[in-house]
């Protein structure tokens, strides 16, 4: 009872009540007409991250004390071009703070990305690899086989770093005598694109006579390392007239140069390898190669004398006609043995041919025969024809029309009819006809 009367005091006591709604509304008004908090970047790694079926993003974003939830409207992150958010990516957002004010949250109302530090270099690395790929600039079949001796190497690098002094040591110690030209320039930092390009441009002179070029630098951060994924300096690897060994120091991530260079090496002490030969290896090659050439010469000259010997006591040597012996006698057997097949076929065909030496007695039997059987097929069908039958006695009447008569019913009185017999024709008048024979 008292609470409840309490209650009923402060509603009639004539005090400013706020309804929840008024509240959340307030301070949305407040926060948003503060510039202080709009409009400003703010960063951070994201978290709960949902690409909603409406289009919207939501995420949260976090560093290492605090969150904030964050909304990315659809009409705002349509603006996303080649970037799709991921948990744990490092980012700076563009907006300001509202409150949701159903449920009284503010939030970050984000407006524009981007990747934050590295994260963004890393884009900005991959779309120029996508670019220069579909160029060709990175194709195989550009790519040039380095020298196997080259007398002068050309060297691309800060002229105080350890990167040259590593290559002069292992050049040095592998091949003495080899020319070492540096062309000195800035690694990292201002400036550093423009002076490795330069670089390499000079060690092209063709005046200078380098037969392979090595440019690169030792080991260090992602950012020290970003003037070799510049494109500038990676164009000038792909456009080098001379052969060229990319040689950036770097344990995960490999720079652009490395693609678009004839061939690469994780160091520079690894480059200086891979271009310059042993030369006691290659003074034990030559070692070898005079072995096996003169082993090679001695088997062939003991061949030879072993022929010239051959010759020398053959019986050829001694009467050179002798050659012709056997060539003779091979073409006197062979002549035999085709006069000897000759005669053979002949006989058989004389043979073969006897068989057929009945053939007229047995054309004129059957000629006879074809004959005789012509005879009585033709006499059967005299007897069938016609003709045959007014040979025996009968005769044919036709009218003046042609038309054969059959009956004497047919017949009038001194009609004049056409008689034809088995051999002739004759003419009649009918004086009278009778119905029978009787």
């Amino acid at each position: 009872m008292d609470n409840l009367a309490r209650i009923d005091t402060v509603q009639n006591s004539g005090m400013d009540v706020w309804s929840v709604s008024r509240l959340n509304q307030t301070i949305s008004n407040v926060l948003q007409s503060e510039s202080a908090i709009q409009g400003i970047w703010l960063e951070g790694e994201i978290f709960n991250l949902t690409y909603h079926n409406s289009g919207h993003i939501y995420f949260s974003l976090k560093d290492q004390k605090s969150t904030v939830n964050c909304t990315f409207f659809k009409g705002a992150n349509q603006k996303l071009k080649g970037l799709r958010l991921q948990v744990g990516m490092q980012i700076m957002a563009f907006g300001g703070v509202s409150v949701y004010q159903p449920r009284g949250n503010y939030q970050f109302n984000v407006q524009r990305v981007t990747l934050a530090g590295e994260g963004e270099l890393r884009l900005r690395i991959e779309q120029l690899k996508k670019k220069l790929h579909q160029e060709g600039l990175f194709n195989p079949e550009k790519k040039r086989p380095l020298p196997f001796l080259p007398l002068t190497i050309g060297v691309a690098t800060a002229s105080t770093g350890a990167a040259i002094q590593d290559i002069i040591r292992v050049s040095r110690y592998r091949f003495p005598e080899i020319n070492i030209l540096l062309a000195p320039c800035v690694v990292q930092g201002e400036g550093a694109v423009s002076s490795i390009v330069s670089a390499i441009q000079a060690l092209n002179d063709p005046s200078l006579g380098v037969d392979v070029i090595i440019a690169g630098r030792g080991g260090g951060s992602f950012e020290d390392l970003m003037a070799f994924n510049e494109e500038p300096v990676v164009r000038a690897y792909a456009d080098s007239r001379v052969p060229i060994v990319s040689a950036v120091g770097h344990e995960i991530d490999s720079p652009l140069t490395d693609l678009a260079a004839d061939a690469y090496a994780p160091t520079p002490s690894a480059a200086a390898e891979k271009v310059v030969p042993v030369r006691q290896d290659l003074e034990q090659m030559l070692d070898d190669a005079d072995y096996r050439m003169a082993n090679a010469l001695s088997q062939r000259l003991r061949n030879v004398k072993d022929r010239v010997i051959r010759v020398a006591t053959s019986a050829v040597y001694e009467n050179p006609m002798a050659i012709l012996k056997h060539p003779a006698e091979t073409l006197q057997w062979q002549l035999r043995e085709l006069q000897s097949s000759m005669q053979s076929t002949y006989i058989q065909s004389l043979r073969s041919l006897e068989k057929f030496s009945h053939l007229p007695m047995l054309y004129q039997r059957e000629l006879d025969r074809q004959t005789n059987r012509y005879s009585v097929l033709s006499e059967r069908l005299d007897n069938f024809s016609p003709l045959g039958t007014l040979k025996r006695g009968f005769s044919v009447v036709r009218d003046s029309n042609g038309k054969v008569i059959r009956r004497a019913a047919d017949l009038k009185k001194d009609q004049e009819v056409e008689l034809l017999f088995g051999e002739g024709r004759a003419k009649a008048r009918i004086e009278s006809t009778e119905k029978s024979w009787q």
